[in-house]
């Protein structure tokens, strides 16, 4: 039993009622298919595998492409769990710590995300802390200098000595412009202060932007909690952002720094729009291999193998609006001109894949989908993204189904549809070395 110093009377008594009721009573859901509701406004999405942790997460729309200034996003998700109106920052890591439990959060181009892994009797207690960060935190000036800048400052560097990541944000700039080509990270930081972080904060948490995702617990209980705790949230305007627009082009960035580049194409967007024969042909190129210690058999597998120490690899991401295809290439400056030109060529390769190739892919790629469905902790920004924008959640078996419906033509047609288009090309490092989008053969 936790003391009242630690833990408010509200936050005992729903600890109490939950544990009375145990995990046997509870009703399981189908673990691979997510329940949807709205709560006192709040959309709501869960699934339940009826195992003793739950993850939960807060999907906030709130992302880098809906910020008025540079930075903001990125600040937002570091000021989560620090001091609010009715409980410490120090409070808060020790009763998560006494529950065993794990709180983080993270900024993408959409969203800002918090999320808490737990034991299930204890859903109560975080969504009413949840609840405390939306609400009440107080974006102190003190917390932002000797935390939150800190805190931003070191995940930058982290970012600056990534040459993959930082081509991977050129690319996006190429693609997007503005938007989803708005940086993720406050590499400016001269928009960020405590009082710009609170006014956006404003703007970010209300009951339009937001979406509760649980996996691993009961919907009831978590629609009901929700109802508790998020009813007097604010139910202010939608964050906006206009229409992604696909522009293509080069970014090509001086760096003394190692390498890296790569070659993006539009994609696939999530949800309603999704086309899977794009997740596929990120399978497809491939570049990762299947088996420890082997070269790999995809195309770009085979076609990098002669150059001695290049690395590339194929993915595909999906945001609400658009999706981008790219291929991240690195290694030795002097092989770098070559390995580009090699990784064209497994594309235009891949639109000649046989029914077998094609089918491989579409196994890999349904592995992938089945194993973050029965990973709790993945896949839950994704599903409050989709039920922030088009009301419902993705579900594992439809995506399978498509993923199964993809053939050799439709393949066929993506790669000439991605070839016939504008590339966007990112590099970062000695731009001497690293080739230009037409020596490479692709329309920049």
């Amino acid at each position: 039993m936790f003391a009242r110093t630690a833990i408010s009377r509200n936050t005992t008594r729903c600890l109490r009622s939950a544990n009375s009721r145990g995990l046997a009573s509870a009703a399981i859901q189908n673990p691979w298919h997510y329940e949807t509701s709205d709560s006192q406004g709040v959309k709501v999405a869960t699934r339940d595998d009826g195992g003793p942790t739950a993850n939960l997460a807060i999907v906030v729309k709130a992302g880098s492409r809906y910020e008025p200034a540079p930075g903001l996003a990125h600040a937002l998700a570091n000021f989560a769990f620090k001091n609010t109106t009715t409980r410490s920052a120090l409070r808060l890591q020790r009763e998560s710590e006494l529950l065993g439990s794990f709180l983080s959060s993270s900024v993408s181009r959409e969203n800002v995300v918090l999320r808490a892994k737990f034991m299930r009797q204890d859903l109560p207690y975080f969504l009413e802390a949840f609840a405390d960060v939306l609400k009440n935190t107080k974006y102190q000036y003190y917390e932002s200098i000797e935390e939150v800048l800190p805190a931003i400052n070191a995940q930058i560097k982290q970012y600056t000595t990534n040459s993959a990541q930082q081509a991977l944000e050129a690319a996006h700039v190429a693609a997007f412009h503005r938007g989803l080509g708005e940086g993720q990270f406050a590499v400016i930081k001269k928009y960020i202060s405590h009082s710009s972080v609170a006014d956006y904060a404003k703007q970010a948490y209300n009951k339009s932007n937001i979406a509760i995702v649980g996996s691993g617990l009961q919907h009831g209980e978590v629609a009901k909690w929700t109802g508790e705790f998020f009813k007097d949230l604010s139910a202010g305007p939608a964050l906006t952002s206009p229409a992604t627009k696909y522009f293509g082009g080069e970014q090509r960035i001086e760096k003394d720094a190692p390498a890296s580049f790569v070659i993006g194409f539009p994609g696939s967007a999530a949800g309603t729009q999704f086309k899977p024969e794009f997740k596929v042909l990120a399978h497809l190129l491939g570049g990762k291999p299947q088996v420890k210690w082997n070269q790999g058999a995809s195309f770009i597998s085979k076609a990098i193998a002669p150059l001695e120490g290049v690395n590339a690899e194929a993915n595909h991401l999906s945001y609400s609006d658009a999706g981008l295809l790219y291929v991240t290439v690195g290694g030795p400056e002097s092989q770098l001109g070559k390995a580009g030109s090699a990784v064209v060529e497994a594309i235009k390769a891949a639109g000649s894949a046989t029914p077998e190739q094609v089918k491989a892919a579409i196994n890999q790629a349904k592995f992938d989908v089945l194993a973050k469905a029965e990973d709790k902790s993945l896949g839950l920004e994704d599903v409050g993204q989709s039920v922030i924008h088009n009301g419902k959640a993705p579900q594992y078996n439809d995506a399978v189904k498509a993923l199964e419906g993809v053939s050799q033509k439709t393949v066929q047609e993506a790669v000439k549809k991605l070839l016939d288009g504008k590339a966007s090309i990112g590099a970062i490092g000695d731009l001497k070395v690293l080739p230009f989008g037409s020596e490479m053969g692709l329309n920049v």
